[in-house]
């Protein structure tokens, strides 16, 4: 009982014990360590498709929504601002086929029913058609 009393009792936590470095690390294993996303590119999402990782803003969200008969079908979200649970997808046929073939869409989107991709397909084929005089437009 004299040995609680005769010792100081820290009211710090333990970080102040492992030193001063301690709070360079960084804040998880998540964390990105890259000079890319330390240099301010903007929030980072994953391809459903590809799994490539990507800023937002090159990277297409896609979200479930019903039509007027109920049945759920997969929107683009070009403002990024639709309510619900989003994917994202580089706007590139390839990466579409990857993720249908895959399931992925349904994963994402937590949805265990079939999803009509179509809307998301025609988007895909504009951005394409549009992307540069160079290329060949998708029919």
């Amino acid at each position: 009982m004299t040995s609680r009393m005769t010792r100081p009792v820290a009211r710090r936590g333990r970080l102040s014990a492992a030193g001063p470095d301690v709070r360079l690390l960084p804040l998880s294993r998540r964390t990105p360590r890259t000079a890319k996303a330390v240099s301010g590119v903007g929030p980072v999402r994953t391809c459903v498709g590809c799994r490539a990782t990507g800023p937002r803003s090159a990277l297409l969200r896609v979200v479930v929504a019903t039509d007027a008969a109920g049945v759920p079908a997969l929107v683009v979200d070009a403002g990024r601002r639709m309510p619900g649970r989003g994917a994202w997808l580089h706007p590139d046929p390839g990466c579409l086929e990857t993720a249908e073939r895959r399931r992925a869409l349904g994963r994402a989107l937590r949805n265990a029913g079939l999803l009509d991709v179509s809307a998301v397909r025609r988007y895909v084929a504009e951005q394409q058609g549009m992307s540069g005089p160079g290329q060949i437009p998708a029919s």
